[in-house]
């Protein structure tokens, strides 16, 4: 879906919107985010938060509903998708007389509207028929509403335009054809550029690649699967270690206009272009997209050095890997939440190649009109507007290239600024949230356990950045990964091009430290509440993080809704545990992409579900000066897997995803989370839980780097353990209303076994040790309270102080902070937090509030209230429930 609304916070605040709505939502949808689209959008008479909307529907194959199938999937593809043709009408009114769009034929089930619509209502149908047929079809009408608060936004110019501007001699790759000689000029004196010319010089000295393996791994005893993916992961990498040097070559050409490198960039190309298509080496998705990249490269940079029978011959070669890659797109890449390796890597592959024979080959007009069409209107696909990304920072660097030289491609053919998009825009700030300088990050999503801190790929992409944003806040944290990593910029990495595209020789960039920022942002359309002691040196702070996602766990993201993490002193505390070996085996399966995995809830020891049905979100954030809070809701979830991607991934490894196996129906109802960080090293998590049945419900702590060790307890309705490191002194006290059961060991519930020798970061095989863990699980219930309070301190932890137990009412005193909390399921929901020291005083639920000598009431029932001072001034923040903006504009008819 397109958006184009920035939203700073999840949560309504009262004075505004207390007569709109009821403080808590329930979501009573199976999904918010499908994973093939299963509803058209915009219906249901939504405002739409644009003036051009992309008109969005299911896709079919003649018969049935397109289901999903990835790229590189063993789910095999409906060979019917390709059979069918797809047109639209809009108009301003119900009989479509008025202002009428009727849409040409085309294969994909998306229409971005390239053209302003005027404030009003607007009625819309898609219909769809058999190839070489005449016979639609037709949905039903939908409607939706332009605001005319959006009557100004630019809209991207239709494809006509962009096929246009690639009309024209070589190079027409990144413009090189009207501005090469500008990019030449300006690069002359650009010490990067020349430090990149000497490393070219020694390129050309390197000898041809083979068709060889890049690593040798052992495959006996492993079985045929394990035998595939093995093979897969030899040769993983070969395309780009055979194909970045002819790219490298042709910038150098570009820089430099010495012939030279261009004729060594072409004896490479033509060497790799003999290379077998159908083989080990070049033959899967990425080898070979990394190879018709590098191809396209060579084309269109050294077109003038080919005689006619070369040309021809590369001009072959690169439609037989192109159309390898297209022909599976249309009619089922566009409808899909995220075909991961498409987005992340061949799309921008096919799209260099395309653009580098767009005169030559006809179909490559159909391939960059589809390319144009999608990106307008999905992109981007793992995001809004709010700069996050669903899949967490391991594998969200994976994107990073694909960004960066589409939104510069896409962006040189239309003339949008793609860098100025709202998500965009706000992605400077979650790079800046969830991976502060010199620190971990979140510890959530595959790969997480490869950036210890900000690696490379992460620097890079973040430096690149400032090449187009004007983040003041953006350049100081690029200058603070300088200054701490001198050693990552050598000037050769995959960003070098766009670095010289935008390079200004005069360019100063401003910098401010971000110590007047807020203390937490609030990332809802994602899932992520990132809270901070002190922003500008969490390397030498606390911070902690609240997730609950509306994609639920697609793609490469986890089961791990209403999860925590802690991090303090850089260093992950409390956070995911396990390892990425590959995407489905049966320790990711049964271990690591799973709640069990993670510090949130099990209920009867069951998982959340895995997929898009497994959702959660944020309904409230408030970023306060001593005390921060996020709520999260994973009451959706709970029960059985019911995506078809994931059962068939458990159906390969002959693994039942069952109750023995951590999976199934647990009767979960409610799941509300409250997390809050105060001030002077304290977390405070407040569960309201329910079920359709008596449960018992477990609470876990995972430590992937420190061991746990339990403590003694004299009251039955607490439980306490320490984390042993040498960071301070950490430790957790849980509390409820009944007898609660500790246990902790160092063992996976599935074990982590590195039989795919995956390596970290610098190309070390990964070693998979155990990690510590904690749960506290209760007697069966049906409604259930648990209250934790986390210490993370320098010096000695505080003595928590019960001072009174009343009705299930628990009031607790540590380090100057007064906590009540209602721990009685079938009493109404309450917990206050106040520092007298602080002037800071949190309510939720049906307490009295009495601050500062006076009492306070709640706008609206049900609400999260923050009171500080402020000098003199008082702060009041009351905020209710909001909806993402998926369930806000996309939601099922």
């Amino acid at each position: 879906m397109k958006k184009t609304l920035a939203i700073a916070f999840s949560a309504i605040t009262i004075s505004t919107f207390a007569q709109q709505q009821p403080a808590v939502i329930k979501l009573t949808a199976e999904k918010l985010h499908s994973r093939v689209r299963e509803w058209p959008y915009p219906v249901n008479g939504i405002t739409v938060p644009t003036n051009a909307p992309a008109l969005l529907w299911p896709g079919t194959n003649g018969k049935d509903m397109v289901k999903p199938m990835e790229s590189g999937s063993e789910v095999p593809e409906d060979p019917n998708i390709g059979n069918v043709r797809y047109k639209i009408m809009l108009a301003s009114d119900p009989a479509f007389k008025n202002d009428l769009v009727i849409s040409a034929e085309q294969r994909w089930a998306v229409y971005p509207l390239h053209q302003a619509l005027r404030p009003g209502k607007w009625y819309w149908k898609y219909a769809y028929s058999l190839k070489g047929k005449n016979q639609w079809v037709w949905s039903p009408v939908y409607d939706f509403v332009v605001d005319a608060k959006y009557a100004n936004e630019k809209v991207s110019p239709p494809v006509s335009v962009v096929l246009k501007r690639n009309e024209g001699a070589h190079p027409l790759l990144w413009d090189m054809n009207r501005s090469g000689e500008d990019f030449y000029r300006n690069n002359l004196q650009n010490p990067e550029a020349k430090k990149f010319i000497v490393f070219a010089e020694k390129l050309m000295r390197a000898p041809l690649p083979v068709e060889e393996p890049q690593r040798v791994i052992d495959t006996t005893g492993k079985n045929p699967r394990e035998k595939k993916i093995i093979l897969e992961r030899m040769y993983h990498g070969f395309g780009d270690a055979v194909g970045t040097p002819v790219r490298n070559l042709c910038i150098a050409y570009q820089l430099t206009k010495d012939k030279r490198f261009i004729l060594d960039a072409k004896r490479r190309a033509m060497n790799i272009a003999h290379m077998n298509p159908d083989g080990l080496a070049t033959g899967d998705d990425f080898t070979s997209g990394a190879v018709l990249e590098a191809l396209g490269w060579f084309y269109d940079a050294g077109y003038s050095f080919l005689d006619p029978q070369e040309k021809e011959f590369l001009k072959n070669v690169i439609t037989l890997r192109a159309k390898r890659v297209y022909d599976h797109l249309p009619n089922r890449f566009e409808l899909h939440v995220s075909d991961n390796h498409v987005w992340q890597i061949t799309l921008r592959n096919l799209a260099i190649a395309t653009v580098a024979v767009i005169n030559d080959v006809p179909e490559a007009k159909e391939w960059l009109t589809y390319m144009y069409e999608v990106w307008s209107a999905r992109f981007p696909v793992l995001g809004t507007t709010d700069g996050g990304w669903h899949e967490g920072n391991g594998y969200f660097r994976v994107n990073f290239k694909s960004i960066i030289y589409l939104s510069q491609m896409f962006g040189d053919f239309s003339g949008v600024d793609y860098f100025k998009l709202p998500w965009m825009q706000n992605l400077s700030y979650y790079m800046l949230y969830t991976h502060p300088v010199g620190s971990a990050s979140t510890a959530i999503g595959d790969m997480w356990e490869n950036i210890p801190t900000v690696v490379k790929g992460e620097a890079w992409f973040a430096d690149a950045l400032t090449f187009r944003e004007n983040n003041p806040y953006l350049n100081w944290y690029v200058d603070e990964i300088k200054a701490g990593n001198p050693d990552y910029f050598h000037g050769t990495d995959d960003y070098l091009l766009f670095r010289l595209l935008n390079y200004k020789p005069d360019n100063k960039l401003t910098t401010i430290v971000p110590v007047k920022l807020p203390k937490s942002r609030d990332f809802a359309d994602v899932g992520v509440v990132a809270m901070h002691e002190d922003l500008a040196h969490a390397d030498k702070s606390l911070s902690s993080y609240l997730f609950s996602s509306p994609f639920g766990s697609s793609g490469h993201g986890h089961a791990s809704q209403n999860a925590f993490t802690i991090n303090y002193k850089g260093k992950v505390i409390f956070g995911g545990t396990g390892y990425y070996s590959n995407f489905s085996d049966k320790h990711n399966l049964l271990y690591y992409r799973s709640s069990k995995a993670y510090n949130t809830i099990l209920a009867d020891s069951l998982n959340q579900k895995i997929g898009e049905e497994g959702y959660g979100w944020i309904p409230r954030a408030i970023s306060g000066q001593h005390i921060q809070y996020a709520l999260g809701d994973a009451s959706n979830a709970y029960g059985e897997i019911k995506s078809e991607f994931w059962l068939d991934r458990f159906k390969q490894i002959n693994v039942k995803p069952d109750k023995a196996n951590g999976y199934g129906e647990s009767g979960v109802t409610l799941y509300r989370r409250h997390m809050l960080q105060l001030e002077g090293g304290y977390i405070v998590l407040y569960d309201e839980l329910e079920a359709s049945k008596p449960v018992k419900w477990t609470t876990q702590f995972h430590t992937p780097y420190c061991e746990i060790e339990a403590q003694k307890s004299g009251n039955a309705n607490e439980q306490s353990f320490e984390v042993k490191t040498n960071l301070g002194k950490v430790n957790a006290s849980i509390f409820a209303n009944g007898p609660l059961h500790l246990t902790v060991h160092n063992k996976f519930y599935e074990t982590a076994v590195n039989w795919n020798k995956v390596t970290d970061d610098n190309g070390n095989i990964k070693e998979f040790k155990d990690q510590w863990h904690a749960g506290i699980t209760s007697l069966p219930s049906q409604k259930f309270r648990f209250l934790t309070v986390i210490q993370i301190k320098n010096g000695q932890a505080e003595v928590i102080k019960t001072l009174s137990v009343n009705n299930g009412l628990y009031h607790l005193q540590v380090g100057g902070w007064d906590i009540e909390a209602q721990l009685d399921g079938t009493k109404t929901a309450a917990l206050q937090i106040s520092g007298e020291q602080q002037k800071s005083l949190f309510n939720y639920g049906n307490l009295q509030i009495h601050y500062l000598g006076k009492n306070y009431m709640p706008q609206i029932a049900g609400s999260s209230l923050l009171l500080e001072m402020d000098g003199a001034k008082l702060n009041r923040r009351e905020v209710v429930d909001e909806l993402p903006d998926v369930a806000k504009f996309d939601r099922q008819p």
